[in-house]
């Protein structure tokens, strides 16, 4: 039996590291995790939303299948049935500790894992433009809580978690800075997105939950007034919540190296959704699936894993991660999941490539519901919603930053019509009653001139809640 250690983390995305190409990011523990394990080039959630991504992966299931459609609130969470198999539930049954420190937020999907108490250590910003909230107080008690139990000595296998909120620390710091100055810094700013801005006209051709995101997403509506110097401050922040991430995933690695059974560990490190950094003038996540809120780091470094840094090409979903770690351990993988097995890839096999992976959206809060998905393809991305049918296909070869809407594109038309089909198919084979769904916003949530920087006054969680 063989232990594993999982590090995820919240809402980051696989380009803000620099084993993705980011010359920006500062992440020397994950640098070197990924220089002896393998990574996935492209890895993807199954919804860019805390707990609908997180009962998929736990589950192995989508969120159609696991009813867990939003964050709750006025769209509320029932607990998944007992008699869905979790990867806790598994992992306990055959003997393993299944401990969890960290963020949960899991619709009961952590059953099987003893799961501790989530708790806040002050920890001190160096910096006042670089505040902390929360998300690094918490994730300091979980480091502080997996390095304590790491250190006691064990004789039986292990599966542990340590489940960081950062960076998802930079939905504060919007909230902070949203009409205050940024005090004057000496370091310099990153570049803009390549892709901050779409070409003229083509906002207007995005599916309305898409053009009207600003007003079913508080962070959204809060970034409309900046301009391009503070989108700037925004992408430093997003790194500094990255890289105190990275230096908590440090201390726990070296609490791990630290005992003997060290080198029979798996380490497997990846995120539940990304952020938008920025691109297409955009906040945070809400319901897009563009690569940056859907494309997620996902790594396996240990034993019987092909290492030295190499690349695993090819399109890979969270809901693999079930199968996997079951594969990897030598248990039964249950029925009914929605992902393979990635082992025979870990080892150096070539495999057959996947024809795509899909994403899901319903809601965040049920103050507007904007049914959506996503089908994703080697070479392009469709996505539809079912709000006047909107549609969205991007060549993601010559258009890698997705500002080209091609569905309208005569073109493009047996491209949009193949992947319209795979829709239908994925829909049909997993039981998603996609097509059937209904979607919510009032008229007044439509109304204003389109575009993010047009945005004024409330949304519809801010105007709901005042009441």
């Amino acid at each position: 039996m063989k232990n594993i250690l999982l590090i995820i983390c919240d809402q980051l995305s696989a380009q803000a590291l620099s084993a993705y190409g980011n010359t920006d990011s500062r992440t020397p523990h994950l640098d070197a995790l990924m220089a002896r394990g393998t990574r996935f080039a492209t890895a993807f959630s199954n919804c860019p939303l805390c707990m609908p991504s997180r009962a998929s992966f736990w589950t192995g299931r989508y969120p159609h299948q696991t009813g867990v459609l939003s964050n709750g609130r006025e769209f509320p969470v029932t607990p998944i049935s007992s008699d869905v198999p979790t990867l806790g539930s598994i992992f306990f049954a055959a003997g393993y500790q299944t401990v969890h420190f960290g963020k949960c937020h899991d619709a009961g999907t952590l059953r099987g894992f003893d799961c501790a108490e989530i708790a806040r250590v002050p920890v001190e910003a160096t910096d006042p433009t670089l505040p902390v909230n929360y998300d690094t107080e918490q994730d300091r008690d979980a480091t502080n809580k997996i390095i304590t139990w790491l250190a006691r000595d064990e004789s039986r296998p292990f599966f542990a978690v340590a489940d960081l909120n950062n960076p998802h620390d930079i939905c504060n710091w919007i909230g902070r800075f949203e009409h205050d100055p940024i005090p004057p810094i000496s370091d310099p700013l990153p570049a803009l997105p390549t892709n901050l801005h779409r070409a003229e006209g083509e906002f207007e051709r995005l599916p309305l939950p898409v053009q009207y995101l600003c007003c079913a997403h508080n962070r959204q509506a809060q970034i409309a007034e900046w301009d391009e110097h503070k989108i700037r401050h925004y992408l430093r922040a997003y790194l500094h919540y990255v890289s105190r991430a990275d230096a908590e995933i440090g201390r726990i690695l070296a609490a791990l190296n630290a005992r003997a059974d060290a080198a029979e560990t798996l380490i497997v490190f990846m995120a539940d959704h990304g952020d938008s950094m920025g691109g297409r003038w955009m906040a945070t996540k809400h319901c897009t699936f563009y690569e940056e809120t859907v494309r997620v780091p996902l790594v396996f470094a240990g034993p019987g894993i092909a290492g030295s840094g190499r690349v695993a090409e090819g399109l890979v979903s969270l809901l693999d991660l079930f199968p996997t770690l079951c594969d990897y351990a030598g248990l039964p993988i249950p029925p009914g999941l929605g992902g393979a097995s990635l082992l025979p890839q870990l080892r150096g096999e070539v495999v057959a490539p996947r024809e795509y992976v899909a994403a899901e959206w319903h809601t965040e809060w049920g103050f507007t519901i904007e049914p959506g998905r996503m089908i994703r393809t080697p070479h392009h991305k469709y996505t539809h919603y079912l709000e006047s049918n909107g549609e969205e296909l991007y060549d993601l070869h010559s258009d890698p930053g997705e500002l080209r809407n091609l569905a309208t594109d005569p073109a493009h038309i047996t491209v949009l019509e193949t992947h319209r089909q795979i829709l239908r198919e994925h829909a049909a084979r997993t039981g998603d009653g996609y097509f059937n769904l209904t979607w919510k916003a009032a008229p007044r949530w439509r109304s204003h001139t389109p575009g993010y920087r047009h945005h004024r006054g409330p949304t519809a969680p801010m105007e709901v809640s005042s009441r």
